[in-house]
């Protein structure tokens, strides 16, 4: 299964055609959500594929606990609770979203 959620910078978005039927390139920020029979190993891998693929951020979103793990090609995940602030880093300069804005 894909994405649930991807944003492209507009370079890539540029390069696409009429044509194209499946974007080239990879985005710059990928969005998981989890479901409830998503299994760890599936998830983890998943987020390895983008990370390989250029993706330069991944977030996995949990209804559930309301939090979200950031994940980048270097470094350790780390993870953010509703009480928190998410930023787009140097993938994304500006962005800012409120994790508790995300379970609304």
């Amino acid at each position: 299964m894909g994405i649930d959620v991807a944003f492209f910078s507009a370079d890539v978005v540029a390069r696409q055609s009429d044509e194209t039927t499946l974007v080239e390139g990879a985005p710059k920020l990928a969005v998981e959500v989890l479901s409830p029979s998503d299994k760890t190993k599936e998830i983890r891998d998943k987020v390895l594929e983008y990370l390989a693929a250029g993706v330069e951020l991944v977030w996995v979103v949990d209804p559930y606990f309301h939090t979200v793990t950031v994940h980048r090609p270097a470094g350790r995940p780390e993870m953010f609770n509703d009480e928190e602030t998410l930023t787009g880093g140097t993938a994304l300069p500006g962005l800012e979203i409120a994790v508790a804005d995300l379970f609304r």
